[in-house]
């Protein structure tokens, strides 16, 4: 577990929400990329705590799918599967177009400054080559999207199918040239926010279309880079 990176407990946050924490966050980031051997032994000693809390975090992420259980060979972060992103895509794609054409009709102040303040920070973001403070405020910036429109449920839902797709994301980013990649992710995110503030609904469609697609092109590339991570 040398690449598992520790991260501060939380002042109210119990050892069970701790672990898992832990744990969720560095599979996503890739720390623990897709085939780690996951041991609740040595966790437990890296994050001081009992086995009990370790285990119950395996139990939840093997739940959403990110770990798997192997009989007699052991736990693995499980493999990015190719079929689920590609369902996964047309899932994203779908809702993606509806909340737009639904911003486009009306979206009030308060959410258009929140939007206006992801585009800042991104930009920020790109600047200083920040790849993982990108991606959460590319997740906070959809997310405003969908509790502007008031469907915030809708959003969790998609966040919670979203696990394959969004370690592809991270993956593209650290293969690649990251700025490259967080520029152009960038500037797909400034025409969306631009069609919506204009109403332009036809515009707003085509360039989420592209932004969401953009993971599926580049997945061929990296299963020949990765074959590895992905199942």
């Amino acid at each position: 577990m040398d690449k598992l990176i520790l991260i501060e407990k939380e002042p109210q946050e119990t050892v069970r929400e701790y672990a898992y924490r832990v744990l969720y966050q560095n599979i996503m980031t890739l720390k623990l990329p897709p085939g780690t051997a996951m041991s609740e032994q040595e966790l437990s000693g890296v994050l001081q705590v009992s086995r009990t809390p370790v285990r119950e975090a395996f139990i939840r992420l093997a739940e959403k799918g990110l770990l798997e259980v192997l009989p007699q060979r052991g736990t693995f972060v499980s493999k990015i599967h190719t079929e689920q992103l590609a369902e996964f895509r047309f899932f994203r794609v779908t809702m993606e177009r509806a909340i737009v054409e639904l911003a486009c009709q009306e979206f009030i102040d308060p959410w258009k400054t929140k939007l206006e303040f992801c585009i800042f920070e991104q930009g920020k973001f790109v600047a200083n080559g920040s790849a993982e403070r990108f991606f959460e405020s590319d997740n906070t910036l959809h997310s405003v999207l969908y509790e502007g429109c008031g469907k915030p449920h809708i959003w969790q839902v998609v966040q919670d199918s979203n696990l394959d797709y969004a370690r592809a994301r991270i993956l593209n980013v650290c293969d690649g040239d990251a700025a490259e990649q967080m520029h152009l992710l960038y500037e797909q995110h400034k025409g969306i926010v631009e069609a919506v503030f204009d109403k332009n609904v036809k515009a707003a469609q085509d360039i989420m279309t592209k932004h969401i697609n953009k993971v599926m092109g580049d997945v061929a590339v990296l299963k020949k880079e990765y074959p590895e991570y992905f199942g």
